[in-house]
């Protein structure tokens, strides 16, 4: 078992679990855009119970860590495009 305390203190730490998504769904289900990988920032905030507002300042303090795990950010023509695809 990891220590809460350690996850949160080190991003190698985090880094090791982080394709361990299968245990969000031990806490709830968590949903999916119809393409099964992505969600939106809404989606996630619902997941975790929390505001639009929330998720905004985590990404905003954590951008770099978030973006090496695989976070992007869609707009202009690129959301257009990932929209048209769904």
């Amino acid at each position: 078992m990891i220590n809460e305390t350690a996850l949160l203190e080190s991003p190698t730490l985090r880094g090791s679990v982080l394709a361990r998504t299968d245990v969000l769904d031990r806490v709830k289900a968590l949903s999916l855009l119809p393409d099964g990988m992505h969600v939106t920032t809404a989606m996630v905030a619902s997941y975790f119970d929390v505001g639009l507002e929330a998720i905004k300042s985590l990404v905003k303090d954590h951008r770099t860590e978030l973006e090496a795990s695989g976070y992007r950010l869609l707009t202009g023509e690129e959301l257009r495009s990932f929209k048209n695809l769904s």
